[in-house]
């Protein structure tokens, strides 16, 4: 979804410690980056002695670097002792707040009074308390010092850089919201100011009738290429070609709108104006661009918009939004993670089909301007559950759940998977006590890395459950 995240490495030497032997292992970290799939800006020969960062002035050298290359993220190595104060400046310098991730190099043999030796083990922990000095913060691996060509490192490098990305990612991030909010729905309040004082966020308002005029008006071609598309993704066998255009120009005029303004994600009014205005339910068009990078979010749930972006950032694939349903009448500890008709096609494998929103053509009692559904059940295997609100006095809340999805009976229309969790009851109470109905969902477990994100972004984790370990451990604060 996004390109190789793009990380600072300080190569830390303190200049009595042997220099050969922190030049070696310098190019060892650089092939670790490479092998975590990460772009690394690192201090060569040029910029510094040996491209190692000893001083007060090369740190000033590698900070402005880092800020010229708009790195997301710092690696400080200590290549042996370090120099805490340098090494600390750099970091801090890189870059406004941005995420650090200390690692220290281990001997390679017996200590003796003749041979040369690193003492990073020691040298880290000076490096770490000149960072607290500077209320930076900073997670490392939990083996803290070793070697980079280790399996262990390289992936505790690469679920940093993860982190980065996502952290970066939502940072400054614009959504787009398209329409207020359903009036019932309470639930899906948020405060633009306080998402731009907390994360830099902007929301843009963009009123339904411009949208409606805006897809009326979209070039025919785009149209075109787009039901085409449409048509060879999904069986629509219930839905009309004039529904199914009507469902293209939605998604070309979204798009247009969402390109013009930098739109990170959205949240959209999908019942009832739309289905009563335009003509039809938007939710396939939501999952197709939620499928291309752009979460979108039901009932202008701008909270959900930012949860579903954060976790798809941390998986580098598309997040659904669900509501947290109901329970399972046999299996206790399974719920239904169900929205109408909405999530993205990518976490189903099997059969997917456009259908008609049930519960707006039973109440409405007509099923005109209700197609356009997506029907699909979750692949089986596991998950994590992501949910960002906003309590009084801006306090930031984030509940992380992991859970599987699993085959059992029942098969509810819309977007669906049935997910088991250790102790849905201990679960749902922290849902009662502090979130809303909905919840961003994402293949695979990654509590671990969540929490670091949470850490970074200066939220306040909710953990109910047991997370599968992630590869980092948080530094002060937490």
């Amino acid at each position: 979804m996004t390109s190789a995240p793009k990380i600072g490495f300080i190569p830390a030497s303190r200049t009595i410690f042997d220099q050969d032997l922190a030049v070696r292992v310098r190019g060892a970290f650089l092939e670790a980056f490479s092998r975590a799939g990460l772009q690394v800006v690192a201090p060569d020969e040029s910029l510094t002695r040996n491209g190692l960062v000893q001083d007060p002035e090369e740190a000033g050298r590698v900070g402005r670097m880092f800020r010229e290359e708009n790195v997301t993220g710092v690696v400080v190595g200590a290549l042996n002792f370090g120099n805490e104060i340098p090494a600390a400046l750099a970091a801090v310098s890189g870059g406004t707040d941005i995420p650090v991730m200390l690692f220290g190099i281990g001997e390679e043999g017996a200590l003796t009074r003749e041979d040369p030796r690193r003492d990073s083990f020691c040298g880290l922990i000076s490096i770490a308390t000149a960072l607290r000095h500077r209320e930076a913060r900073f997670v490392f691996p939990s083996r803290a010092v070793g070697f980079p060509n280790e399996d262990g490192f390289v992936r505790a490098l690469a679920e940093f850089g993860s982190v980065c990305s996502a952290v970066a990612g939502v940072r400054n991030a614009v959504y787009g919201q398209f329409g207020p909010r359903p009036a019932d729905f309470e639930t899906c309040a948020s405060d633009e100011l306080s998402l731009l004082r907390k994360f830099g966020t902007r929301v843009v308002p963009v009123p339904l009738t411009t949208l409606f005029a805006r897809a009326m008006k979209a070039p025919e071609r785009k149209i075109r290429d787009t039901y085409s598309d449409m048509e060879g993704s999904v069986d629509r066998s219930r839905v009309s070609d004039l529904d199914l255009a009507k469902m293209a120009r939605l998604e070309v005029a979204l798009l247009d709108t969402i390109e013009e303004n930098g739109m990170d994600g959205i949240g959209l009014q999908c019942w009832t104006s739309i289905q009563d205005d335009y003509g039809v339910s938007p939710c396939f068009v939501m999952s197709r661009l939620t499928d291309r990078g752009i979460p979108c979010a039901c009932e202008v749930d701008i909270h959900g918009t930012l949860s579903m972006h954060l976790l798809s950032l941390l998986a580098g694939a598309p997040a659904g939004l669900a509501d947290w349903n109901n329970r399972h009448f046999e299996e206790v500890h399974a719920f239904s993670a169900w929205h109408c008709g909405v999530f993205p096609a990518s976490l189903c494998s099997g059969v997917r089909s456009l259908g008609k929103h049930d519960i707006l053509a039973q109440s409405s009692g007509t099923d005109e301007g209700k197609f356009g559904t997506l029907e699909l059940e979750m692949d089986q295997g596991p998950v994590t559950m992501l949910r960002l609100t906003e309590h009084p006095f801006e306090s930031w809340p984030l509940l992380v759940a992991e859970g599987e999805v699993v085959r059992l009976a029942g098969e509810p229309p819309g977007s669906h998977g049935w997910v088991k969790v250790a102790d849905l009851d201990a679960l749902y109470a922290e849902v009662l006590r502090g979130f809303p109905h909905h919840t961003a969902v994402v293949r695979g477990h990654l509590g671990g890395p969540a929490l670091s994100a949470a850490y970074f972004l200066g939220l306040e984790p909710v953990v109910p459950l047991t997370l599968e370990a992630g590869c980092l451990e948080l530094g002060p604060g937490y």
